[in-house]
Protein backbone atom coordinates (compact mmCIF):
# COMPACT_ATOMS: atom_id res chain seq x y z
CA UNK A 1 0.00 0.00 0.00
CA UNK A 2 1.33 3.33 -1.34
CA UNK A 3 1.93 5.87 1.88
CA UNK A 4 -1.45 7.70 0.22
CA UNK A 5 -3.80 4.80 0.30
CA UNK A 6 -2.14 3.94 3.83
CA UNK A 7 -2.77 7.48 5.18
CA UNK A 8 -6.55 7.62 3.61
CA UNK A 9 -6.99 4.41 5.36
CA UNK A 10 -6.26 5.46 8.07
CA UNK A 11 -8.23 8.48 8.52
CA UNK A 12 -11.72 6.90 7.70
CA UNK A 13 -10.69 4.65 10.42
CA UNK A 14 -10.22 7.35 12.34
CA UNK A 15 -13.95 8.92 11.88
CA UNK A 16 -13.35 11.70 8.82
CA UNK A 17 -15.86 10.50 6.37
CA UNK A 18 -14.08 12.33 3.46
CA UNK A 19 -10.13 12.91 2.76
CA UNK A 20 -8.46 14.26 -0.65
CA UNK A 21 -4.93 15.09 -1.44
CA UNK A 22 -3.88 18.25 -3.12
CA UNK A 23 -0.10 20.02 -3.97
CA UNK A 24 1.17 22.62 -1.78
CA UNK A 25 1.21 25.22 -4.04
CA UNK A 26 -0.66 28.56 -3.53
CA UNK A 27 -4.18 28.47 -3.58
CA UNK A 28 -4.55 31.48 -6.59
CA UNK A 29 -8.23 31.90 -7.24
CA UNK A 30 -8.94 31.99 -3.16
CA UNK A 31 -6.44 34.37 -2.55
CA UNK A 32 -7.60 36.54 -5.45
CA UNK A 33 -11.20 35.99 -4.17
CA UNK A 34 -10.49 36.64 -0.28
CA UNK A 35 -8.37 40.20 -1.01
CA UNK A 36 -11.23 41.32 -2.80
CA UNK A 37 -13.92 40.50 -0.37
CA UNK A 38 -11.76 41.65 2.15
CA UNK A 39 -11.23 44.93 0.47
CA UNK A 40 -15.22 45.29 0.20
CA UNK A 41 -15.45 45.37 3.34
CA UNK A 42 -17.55 41.72 3.20
CA UNK A 43 -15.32 40.63 5.95
CA UNK A 44 -15.57 44.32 8.64
CA UNK A 45 -16.29 42.94 12.24
CA UNK A 46 -14.08 40.34 12.23
CA UNK A 47 -11.00 41.38 14.78
CA UNK A 48 -9.02 38.15 13.98
CA UNK A 49 -8.99 38.82 10.38
CA UNK A 50 -7.11 41.25 7.98
CA UNK A 51 -5.51 41.86 4.12
CA UNK A 52 -2.14 40.09 5.50
CA UNK A 53 -4.42 37.04 6.49
CA UNK A 54 -6.31 36.92 3.28
CA UNK A 55 -2.90 36.52 1.59
CA UNK A 56 -0.70 34.56 3.60
CA UNK A 57 -3.78 31.85 4.76
CA UNK A 58 -3.33 31.09 1.01
CA UNK A 59 -0.10 29.65 0.81
CA UNK A 60 0.56 26.27 2.59
CA UNK A 61 4.34 26.29 2.05
CA UNK A 62 4.59 30.02 4.49
CA UNK A 63 5.15 28.46 7.82
CA UNK A 64 6.55 24.60 6.13
CA UNK A 65 8.62 25.65 3.32
CA UNK A 66 9.34 22.47 2.09
CA UNK A 67 5.53 21.57 1.90
CA UNK A 68 5.19 19.37 -1.07
CA UNK A 69 1.47 17.98 -0.41
CA UNK A 70 -1.95 19.22 1.63
CA UNK A 71 -4.23 16.22 2.61
CA UNK A 72 -7.67 17.75 3.36
CA UNK A 73 -9.97 16.33 5.45
CA UNK A 74 -13.75 16.20 6.46
CA UNK A 75 -15.07 15.25 9.69
CA UNK A 76 -18.83 14.90 10.49
CA UNK A 77 -20.57 16.41 13.57
CA UNK A 78 -23.42 16.06 15.09
CA UNK A 79 -27.30 17.19 14.33
CA UNK A 80 -30.35 17.81 15.95
CA UNK A 81 -32.78 15.30 15.95
CA UNK A 82 -36.30 16.78 14.91
CA UNK A 83 -37.77 13.70 16.19
CA UNK A 84 -36.68 13.95 19.42
CA UNK A 85 -38.96 16.86 20.55
CA UNK A 86 -42.05 16.28 22.87
CA UNK A 87 -44.44 16.46 20.95
CA UNK A 88 -48.13 14.80 21.59
CA UNK A 89 -50.09 12.26 19.74
CA UNK A 90 -51.60 14.97 17.75
CA UNK A 91 -48.15 16.20 16.84
CA UNK A 92 -48.46 18.76 18.35
CA UNK A 93 -45.28 20.19 20.97
CA UNK A 94 -46.10 19.61 24.72
CA UNK A 95 -43.48 21.80 26.01
CA UNK A 96 -44.53 25.78 24.82
CA UNK A 97 -42.21 27.75 26.92
CA UNK A 98 -39.62 29.91 24.36
CA UNK A 99 -36.96 27.96 23.17
CA UNK A 100 -33.87 28.84 21.14
CA UNK A 101 -31.71 27.21 18.46
CA UNK A 102 -28.27 26.42 18.50
CA UNK A 103 -26.03 25.60 15.24
CA UNK A 104 -25.57 22.11 14.83
CA UNK A 105 -21.77 21.93 14.81
CA UNK A 106 -21.12 23.52 18.20
CA UNK A 107 -24.05 20.64 19.64
CA UNK A 108 -20.81 18.53 21.16
CA UNK A 109 -17.21 19.12 22.56
CA UNK A 110 -15.78 22.16 21.16
CA UNK A 111 -14.36 21.00 17.36
CA UNK A 112 -11.49 22.36 17.42
CA UNK A 113 -10.16 20.00 20.05
CA UNK A 114 -11.74 16.94 19.04
CA UNK A 115 -9.62 17.28 15.26
CA UNK A 116 -6.70 17.98 16.63
CA UNK A 117 -7.39 14.51 18.66
CA UNK A 118 -8.24 12.90 15.62
CA UNK A 119 -5.47 14.05 13.53
CA UNK A 120 -2.27 12.78 15.46
CA UNK A 121 -2.35 9.28 13.89
CA UNK A 122 -1.98 10.77 10.88
CA UNK A 123 0.94 13.39 11.84
CA UNK A 124 2.54 10.47 14.14
CA UNK A 125 2.60 8.11 10.74
CA UNK A 126 4.50 11.03 8.73
CA UNK A 127 6.67 12.11 10.62
CA UNK A 128 7.35 8.24 11.75
CA UNK A 129 8.54 8.23 7.95
CA UNK A 130 10.78 11.17 8.41
CA UNK A 131 8.34 14.15 6.98
CA UNK A 132 7.44 17.30 8.64
CA UNK A 133 3.81 17.58 8.96
CA UNK A 134 1.73 20.20 10.35
CA UNK A 135 -1.89 20.58 11.21
CA UNK A 136 -4.72 23.40 10.41
CA UNK A 137 -8.20 23.06 12.07
CA UNK A 138 -10.35 26.26 11.13
CA UNK A 139 -8.02 28.42 13.44
CA UNK A 140 -5.00 28.43 11.36
CA UNK A 141 -3.70 30.46 8.58
CA UNK A 142 -4.84 28.09 5.69
CA UNK A 143 -8.02 28.41 3.13
CA UNK A 144 -9.95 25.82 4.01
CA UNK A 145 -12.51 25.21 2.04
CA UNK A 146 -10.52 25.96 -0.85
CA UNK A 147 -7.59 23.71 0.05
CA UNK A 148 -10.89 20.64 0.09
CA UNK A 149 -12.56 21.92 -2.62
CA UNK A 150 -9.19 21.82 -4.88
CA UNK A 151 -8.70 18.13 -3.52
CA UNK A 152 -11.74 17.01 -4.11
CA UNK A 153 -13.39 16.79 -1.34
CA UNK A 154 -16.61 18.38 -2.56
CA UNK A 155 -17.73 21.68 -4.08
CA UNK A 156 -18.33 25.07 -2.68
CA UNK A 157 -22.15 25.49 -2.77
CA UNK A 158 -23.89 29.09 -3.51
CA UNK A 159 -24.28 29.31 0.70
CA UNK A 160 -20.32 28.88 0.83
CA UNK A 161 -20.18 25.68 2.71
CA UNK A 162 -18.14 23.11 1.02
CA UNK A 163 -20.88 20.38 -0.02
CA UNK A 164 -19.17 16.92 0.21
CA UNK A 165 -20.98 14.01 -1.74
CA UNK A 166 -23.08 11.53 1.26
CA UNK A 167 -22.24 14.12 3.80
CA UNK A 168 -23.48 17.35 2.55
CA UNK A 169 -21.92 20.66 4.54
CA UNK A 170 -22.67 19.09 7.97
CA UNK A 171 -19.04 18.60 8.21
CA UNK A 172 -16.05 19.39 9.94
CA UNK A 173 -12.68 21.10 8.25
CA UNK A 174 -8.79 20.03 8.47
CA UNK A 175 -5.66 19.97 6.82
CA UNK A 176 -2.22 18.31 7.12
CA UNK A 177 0.11 20.37 5.77
CA UNK A 178 3.28 18.20 4.53
CA UNK A 179 6.66 17.43 3.10
CA UNK A 180 5.60 14.38 2.10
CA UNK A 181 4.98 14.22 -1.95
CA UNK A 182 1.89 12.50 -2.18
CA UNK A 183 -0.64 11.11 -4.96
CA UNK A 184 -2.94 14.37 -5.32
CA UNK A 185 -7.04 14.04 -6.46
CA UNK A 186 -8.76 16.09 -8.62
CA UNK A 187 -11.39 18.54 -7.89
CA UNK A 188 -14.64 17.55 -8.56
CA UNK A 189 -16.48 18.88 -11.51
CA UNK A 190 -19.96 19.37 -9.63
CA UNK A 191 -22.01 22.47 -8.79
CA UNK A 192 -25.46 23.53 -7.54
CA UNK A 193 -26.81 24.56 -11.06
CA UNK A 194 -29.65 26.73 -10.58
CA UNK A 195 -30.49 26.04 -7.18
CA UNK A 196 -30.37 29.08 -4.98
CA UNK A 197 -32.67 28.16 -2.51
CA UNK A 198 -29.62 28.86 -0.11
CA UNK A 199 -30.02 32.72 -1.01
CA UNK A 200 -33.87 33.12 -0.89
CA UNK A 201 -34.35 31.82 3.04
CA UNK A 202 -31.32 34.24 4.20
CA UNK A 203 -33.41 36.04 6.39
CA UNK A 204 -30.85 39.08 6.12
CA UNK A 205 -29.69 38.94 2.88
CA UNK A 206 -26.21 38.06 3.69
CA UNK A 207 -25.82 35.90 0.57
CA UNK A 208 -25.30 38.71 -2.18
CA UNK A 209 -23.88 36.30 -4.92
CA UNK A 210 -23.95 33.10 -5.44
CA UNK A 211 -20.97 32.38 -2.64
CA UNK A 212 -20.44 35.25 -1.76
CA UNK A 213 -21.10 36.45 2.16
CA UNK A 214 -21.31 39.66 3.31
CA UNK A 215 -20.37 39.14 7.55
CA UNK A 216 -21.77 42.20 8.47
CA UNK A 217 -25.42 40.88 7.70
CA UNK A 218 -24.86 37.07 8.85
CA UNK A 219 -26.91 36.14 11.84
CA UNK A 220 -23.83 33.48 12.75
CA UNK A 221 -21.67 36.90 12.76
CA UNK A 222 -23.63 38.50 15.04
CA UNK A 223 -24.27 35.98 17.48
CA UNK A 224 -21.04 34.54 17.59
CA UNK A 225 -18.06 37.16 16.46
CA UNK A 226 -19.46 40.58 17.19
CA UNK A 227 -19.02 41.27 20.89
CA UNK A 228 -20.96 44.19 21.35
CA UNK A 229 -24.62 46.14 20.60
CA UNK A 230 -26.39 44.27 17.85
CA UNK A 231 -28.20 46.81 15.86
CA UNK A 232 -31.52 47.05 15.97
CA UNK A 233 -32.71 47.27 12.71
CA UNK A 234 -30.44 43.24 12.58
CA UNK A 235 -32.14 41.78 15.74
CA UNK A 236 -36.31 41.51 14.06
CA UNK A 237 -33.98 39.05 11.75
CA UNK A 238 -32.32 36.60 13.49
CA UNK A 239 -35.33 34.82 14.64
CA UNK A 240 -34.64 32.29 17.54
CA UNK A 241 -31.13 31.67 16.93
CA UNK A 242 -29.13 32.27 20.08
CA UNK A 243 -25.75 30.86 18.42
CA UNK A 244 -24.79 30.73 14.95
CA UNK A 245 -27.55 29.82 12.02
CA UNK A 246 -28.74 26.94 9.95
CA UNK A 247 -30.95 28.02 7.60
CA UNK A 248 -28.48 28.14 4.77
CA UNK A 249 -27.46 24.51 5.35
CA UNK A 250 -31.44 22.94 6.36
CA UNK A 251 -32.80 24.20 2.99
CA UNK A 252 -30.02 22.86 0.83
CA UNK A 253 -31.25 19.70 -1.69
CA UNK A 254 -27.44 18.17 -0.78
CA UNK A 255 -28.11 18.19 3.02
CA UNK A 256 -31.89 16.53 2.52
CA UNK A 257 -30.64 13.19 3.20
CA UNK A 258 -27.00 12.99 4.12
CA UNK A 259 -25.75 9.33 5.24
CA UNK A 260 -26.03 8.83 8.74
CA UNK A 261 -23.09 9.77 10.55
CA UNK A 262 -20.89 6.71 11.99
CA UNK A 263 -21.30 6.36 15.68
CA UNK A 264 -18.19 5.86 16.84
CA UNK A 265 -17.01 9.19 14.75
CA UNK A 266 -19.93 11.02 16.73
CA UNK A 267 -18.93 9.44 19.68
CA UNK A 268 -15.39 11.70 20.49
CA UNK A 269 -17.76 15.10 20.07
CA UNK A 270 -18.90 13.52 24.14
CA UNK A 271 -22.92 14.49 25.26
CA UNK A 272 -24.46 16.67 23.17
CA UNK A 273 -25.63 19.92 24.68
CA UNK A 274 -29.32 20.66 24.26
CA UNK A 275 -30.14 21.93 20.63
CA UNK A 276 -33.09 24.00 21.20
CA UNK A 277 -32.40 24.94 24.98
CA UNK A 278 -34.95 27.21 27.22
CA UNK A 279 -34.36 30.44 26.70
CA UNK A 280 -36.17 31.55 29.79
CA UNK A 281 -33.82 29.15 31.86
CA UNK A 282 -31.06 30.42 29.66
CA UNK A 283 -31.75 34.20 31.72
CA UNK A 284 -31.25 32.57 34.95
CA UNK A 285 -27.31 31.29 34.44
CA UNK A 286 -24.73 33.12 36.22
CA UNK A 287 -21.10 33.16 35.30
CA UNK A 288 -20.41 29.89 37.31
CA UNK A 289 -23.46 27.89 35.96
CA UNK A 290 -22.56 29.41 32.22
CA UNK A 291 -19.31 27.78 32.29
CA UNK A 292 -20.13 24.80 34.43
CA UNK A 293 -22.62 24.17 31.12
CA UNK A 294 -20.58 25.76 28.09
CA UNK A 295 -16.84 24.82 28.89
CA UNK A 296 -16.17 22.42 26.57
CA UNK A 297 -18.89 23.85 23.77
CA UNK A 298 -18.01 26.08 21.15
CA UNK A 299 -20.99 28.28 23.11
CA UNK A 300 -17.99 29.00 25.36
CA UNK A 301 -17.01 31.73 22.72
CA UNK A 302 -19.70 34.18 23.16
CA UNK A 303 -19.11 34.24 26.90
CA UNK A 304 -22.29 35.08 29.09
CA UNK A 305 -22.85 38.64 28.41
CA UNK A 306 -23.02 37.58 24.52
CA UNK A 307 -25.66 34.34 25.14
CA UNK A 308 -27.65 35.90 27.26
CA UNK A 309 -27.91 39.16 24.84
CA UNK A 310 -29.27 36.96 22.41
CA UNK A 311 -31.18 34.58 24.41
CA UNK A 312 -32.95 38.48 25.03
CA UNK A 313 -33.53 38.88 21.23
CA UNK A 314 -34.54 35.78 20.92
CA UNK A 315 -37.15 36.24 23.56
CA UNK A 316 -38.19 39.49 21.85
CA UNK A 317 -38.79 37.82 18.85
CA UNK A 318 -40.64 34.97 19.80
CA UNK A 319 -43.09 37.68 21.32
CA UNK A 320 -44.93 35.02 23.74
CA UNK A 321 -45.98 37.78 26.81
CA UNK A 322 -45.64 35.33 29.39
CA UNK A 323 -41.67 35.96 29.28
CA UNK A 324 -42.11 39.39 30.40
CA UNK A 325 -41.31 38.40 33.90
CA UNK A 326 -38.16 36.95 33.35
CA UNK A 327 -36.88 39.75 30.92
CA UNK A 328 -37.84 41.99 33.61
CA UNK A 329 -35.49 40.25 36.12
CA UNK A 330 -32.79 40.70 32.96
CA UNK A 331 -33.05 44.20 33.57
CA UNK A 332 -30.92 44.37 36.98
CA UNK A 333 -28.13 42.32 35.40
CA UNK A 334 -24.67 43.04 36.52
CA UNK A 335 -23.92 43.21 32.57
CA UNK A 336 -25.52 46.24 30.36
CA UNK A 337 -25.21 44.24 27.33
CA UNK A 338 -27.66 42.02 28.73
CA UNK A 339 -29.97 44.91 30.34
CA UNK A 340 -29.89 46.63 27.23
CA UNK A 341 -31.08 43.68 24.92
CA UNK A 342 -33.72 42.56 27.67
CA UNK A 343 -35.29 46.04 27.00
CA UNK A 344 -35.71 45.97 23.72
CA UNK A 345 -37.44 42.41 24.41
CA UNK A 346 -39.81 43.96 26.56
CA UNK A 347 -40.77 46.85 24.03
CA UNK A 348 -41.57 43.78 21.76
CA UNK A 349 -43.79 42.20 23.65
CA UNK A 350 -45.16 45.38 25.16
CA UNK A 351 -48.51 45.00 27.84
CA UNK A 352 -49.01 46.51 31.50
CA UNK A 353 -45.96 44.38 33.05
CA UNK A 354 -43.40 45.24 30.14
CA UNK A 355 -43.95 48.55 30.91
CA UNK A 356 -44.22 49.17 34.34
CA UNK A 357 -40.89 46.68 34.78
CA UNK A 358 -39.11 49.33 31.91
CA UNK A 359 -40.30 52.55 33.87
CA UNK A 360 -37.99 51.31 36.74
CA UNK A 361 -35.31 50.37 34.89
CA UNK A 362 -35.89 53.97 33.90
CA UNK A 363 -35.29 55.42 36.83
CA UNK A 364 -32.81 53.58 38.46
CA UNK A 365 -30.56 52.97 35.14
CA UNK A 366 -26.67 54.69 35.31
CA UNK A 367 -25.48 53.30 31.58
CA UNK A 368 -26.81 55.73 29.16
CA UNK A 369 -27.19 53.08 26.20
CA UNK A 370 -29.21 50.89 28.70
CA UNK A 371 -31.29 53.83 29.66
CA UNK A 372 -32.14 55.21 26.43
CA UNK A 373 -32.96 51.26 24.84
CA UNK A 374 -35.21 51.44 27.69
CA UNK A 375 -36.93 54.21 26.77
CA UNK A 376 -37.23 53.68 23.16
CA UNK A 377 -38.57 49.80 24.45
CA UNK A 378 -41.03 52.05 26.24
CA UNK A 379 -42.39 54.38 23.36
CA UNK A 380 -42.95 50.72 21.73
CA UNK A 381 -45.29 50.12 24.02
CA UNK A 382 -47.39 52.93 23.58
CA UNK A 383 -49.21 54.78 26.43
CA UNK A 384 -50.49 53.51 29.46
CA UNK A 385 -54.34 52.08 28.86
CA UNK A 386 -57.06 54.98 30.33
CA UNK A 387 -59.21 53.19 32.61
CA UNK A 388 -62.59 53.92 31.11
CA UNK A 389 -65.19 55.67 33.15
CA UNK A 390 -68.19 53.63 35.44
Amino acid sequence: MSLTDALKAQARALGFCAVGVTGAEPLVEAESAAATRTAEGLLDGLSWWSPARAHASADPRRAMPDARSVIALAYPHPRADASAEASSPSGERQDRDPRGRIATYALGRDYHEVLLERTQPLLAMLRDRGYTAKTYVDHGWLLDRAAAARAGLGWLGKNTNLLVPGAGSYVLLAEIVTSAALQPDQPLKKSCGECDACMRVCPTGALVKPGVLDNRRCISFWTIEHRGVIPREIRPLIGDWIFGCDLCQEICPVNARPAAPDADALSAFGPMIEPRPHLEELLTLDDETFRARFRQSAVWRTRRSGLLRNVGIALGNVADRRSVPALSRALIDTEPLIRGHAAWALGRLGGAAAREGLALAVRREADPWVREECELALQECGPPAVPSAV
